[in-house]
């Protein structure tokens, strides 16, 4: 009887304890935050080629600067200061995202014959690469605006002559006013300030190209 009443006790004690751990457990889990992804959104240049070139073109992936080298959405808060939003992110690193559009975005146009990505092996006689400078939002004005700065480099590969490969570098340096401090706000800032800086980077490399013809 004293053995059966032992047995009941310890049985009971054993249930007491795993509830306690259970509901301990239970009550420190924290409800898990949702972590919300952007990306620009913008129509891509209206064409305005009259006969398409009989060259090729692959878009290099483009480089960018430490600072902007993530999926953060950084917010220049002033000199020497950077934030990021916390629980915002962009839904791909910013050189793959830009790279992306630029190359649409010539495709588009119609300016080549063919348009290849980097991840192609083709050979293709013009080669554009890209450095993005400056890709945030910044305090200046109110609500703020979003900066976005890519130094491009077109490079035609007939030239034997590495500086004559070179057709043109430049930096092109576009902002965007906000229309509030928000995720929302920057990443449609920023799809304007990109629409402007790819019609302007279109225009170029058309240009360029009619003043090589027949070179």
């Amino acid at each position: 009887m004293k053995k059966q009443t032992r047995q009941t006790a310890a049985l009971f004690f054993l249930s007491f304890l795993c509830l306690t751990l259970i509901t301990g457990c239970l009550g420190r889990t924290k409800a898990p935050f949702v972590m919300d992804q952007y990306t620009l959104d913008y129509p891509a240049p209206a064409a305005s080629v009259s006969q398409t070139a009989q060259e090729t073109i692959r878009v290099e992936r483009f480089a960018v600067a430490p600072a902007f080298n993530s999926t953060a959405m950084v917010v220049k808060k002033g000199q020497y200061r950077f934030d990021t939003y916390n629980y915002s992110r962009w839904r791909v690193n910013p050189a793959d995202m830009l790279t992306g559009f630029v190359l649409r975005d010539i495709t588009r146009a119609g300016i080549f014959k063919a348009t290849y990505s980097y991840y192609d092996s083709d050979l293709s006689r013009y080669i554009l690469e890209g450095y993005i400078d400056q890709f945030c939002e910044s305090p200046e004005g109110s609500p703020g605006k979003a900066l976005l700065s890519v130094r491009f480099t077109l490079v035609d590969t007939s030239q034997k002559n590495p500086v004559e490969q070179v057709v043109f570098q430049k930096q092109y340096a576009h902002s965007a006013a906000m229309n509030d401090r928000s995720p929302e706000g920057l990443a449609a800032a920023l799809s304007e300030a990109m629409k402007d800086l790819s019609a302007k980077l279109v225009s170029d490399i058309n240009l360029s190209l009619q003043g090589s013809a027949g070179k």
